[in-house]
């Protein structure tokens, strides 16, 4: 028998129970009102409650009988016959509601199953949803990393290069280079300067990414020492309690530091250094992060080097070495643009060998050109790693300076005209001492633009020489 079937049945019952108790009532009087009233609620108790309501009303109902009879309200003979009305409709209602408890027994078993499925399902469903989280993570990740490695790949010189390697690589480590941290960390990029040379930082010096405190160059056999044969990113808890990493951290007072290798067709070519002066400063997370960005970096670098290695044959002057004049206007251009956007200064000097013209009459050209040579690579040792040195035309020579103030540019330059005159150029039994004049101007002190930096520079220049020759003289209104 289905519920609903149950249902009407004990409505039915009811209705004609209190039928029948309307017509008996005619006779008993107003004692047969108790079970008019009691009999329909036994049966609605049992249409809301099943059985289990049918019993509860019925002591109910019994409870009340002997309770009224014992009041006087029914005699015994009318307590009796509401007794066995009670018995009947209990009777009556437990042979219709009489498979309830086998059905209801029936149903505990069939969920039991159905539970524990159900169970199943809501952990695969938190699983599935834990695991969709982890790949929308992965997913935004490998979003960012493209962007990166796009924005990375539109860059052919090393320097913005670098320099916006280490701008990507802090915003991706906000918790040390964002704008609410309490200690700064440094962050560096070094390349060799050539196959087995030093590994030297490279980027603009003033760059809003912070390396002041970093070694400037690191050893390469040192390099491998600590990365291993295998070229894997190594990372330092406390500098202090390590012999081997406690000097890099004597001077500079940093503590905890990542090195990221850049490797390229198991070669080393370059390194990414995070330091920070607090111990333990980078989380397991951040290591993994730095190690998949270095990766990016080196795809860059790889185009980039690649570039340079092309451009090399046509921007170099094959007797010099150095840019050539139509690389450095472009370069010196690039350069006025970044130092409008940073703030910085940008100096230039440029330089000529004085009474250059005597030595080819003298001693011919080819001693002329090895005094060139030898020049243009004192020039460029005085002039420092980030300077842009360029042949600039016959025995001149141009220095572009970024982010150096007048006052270091003018040092510089004296720099590298004691170097010259330090040390007589040997000509093979031949010693000749060289000297030069020199101008200097600055970004934005003396002029805006690249071509009136140029006027600018050439006009001391020119003072320099007029006032006796072996002389640096900065630009002056």
């Amino acid at each position: 028998m289905s519920r609903v079937a149950r249902h009407w049945g004990l409505l039915s019952l009811g209705f004609l129970f209190t039928a029948c108790l309307v017509y008996l009532g005619q006779d008993w009087g107003p004692e047969s009102y108790f079970s008019m009233l009691l009999v329909p609620l036994i049966c609605l108790a049992g249409y809301w409650e099943d059985l289990r309501g049918v019993v509860v009303f019925m002591v109910a109902a019994v409870i009340l009988t002997i309770v009224a009879q014992a009041a006087g309200y029914l005699s015994r003979e009318a307590a009796l016959i509401h007794l066995l009305i009670f018995g009947l409709t209990l009777a009556l209602a437990a042979f219709i509601l009489r498979d309830d408890a086998d059905q209801f027994a029936s149903w505990e078993e069939e969920r039991a199953p159905l539970e524990a499925k159900l169970h199943k399902v809501e952990r695969k469903v938190r699983l599935i949803r834990a695991e969709t989280a982890e790949y929308e993570l992965r997913l935004k990740n490998l979003a960012q990393l493209y962007a990166t490695a796009k924005k990375l790949m539109g860059y052919l010189e090393l320097v913005p290069l670098v320099d916006e390697a280490r701008t990507l690589t802090a915003k991706s480590l906000p918790r040390h280079f964002g704008p609410q941290v309490e200690t700064e960390a440094r962050l560096g990029i070094y390349l060799p300067e050539n196959e087995k040379g030093d590994f030297k930082r490279l980027g603009s010096p003033g760059h809003e990414v912070p390396d002041e405190g970093l070694p400037e160059a690191f050893d390469p056999q040192k390099l491998r020492e600590w990365l291993g044969a295998t070229l894997s990113p190594v990372r330092v808890r406390d500098l202090a309690r390590d012999p081997r990493w406690a000097p890099l951290g004597q001077d500079s007072g940093l503590r905890s530091l990542l090195l990221i290798p850049l490797v390229m067709r198991d070669a080393l070519i370059g390194i990414l250094v995070l330091a920070s002066e607090q111990a333990n400063a980078f989380l397991p997370v951040e290591y993994n992060q730095a190690g998949v960005l270095g990766k990016q970096i080196v795809f860059a670098l790889r185009k980039a080097l690649l570039y340079r290695k092309v451009q090399a044959l046509s921007i170099t002057d094959n007797l010099t070495g150095l840019y050539v004049h139509r690389h450095f206007q472009e370069r010196f251009s690039e350069e006025l643009h970044r130092a409008e956007r940073y703030r910085h200064f940008l100096s230039l000097i440029l330089l000529d060998l004085d009474n250059f013209k005597r030595v080819n009459d003298t001693h011919g050209h080819p001693t002329g050109d090895a005094v060139l040579a030898e020049a243009a690579a004192r020039i460029r040792e005085a002039s420092g790693p980030t300077a842009l040195v360029a042949r600039y035309g016959g025995e001149e020579f141009a220095v572009l300076l970024p982010n150096a103030a007048k006052a270091r540019a003018l040092q510089i330059a004296e720099r590298i005209n004691t170097l010259l005159k330090a040390t007589p150029i040997d000509l093979g039994g031949t010693r000749m001492t060289i000297t030069i004049s020199g101008g200097v101007t600055t970004y934005p002190e003396d002029a805006l633009t690249r071509e009136a930096l140029i006027t600018a520079a050439d006009s001391s220049l020119y003072e320099a020489k007029r006032n006796g020759r072996d002389l640096i003289m900065g630009y002056s209104r």
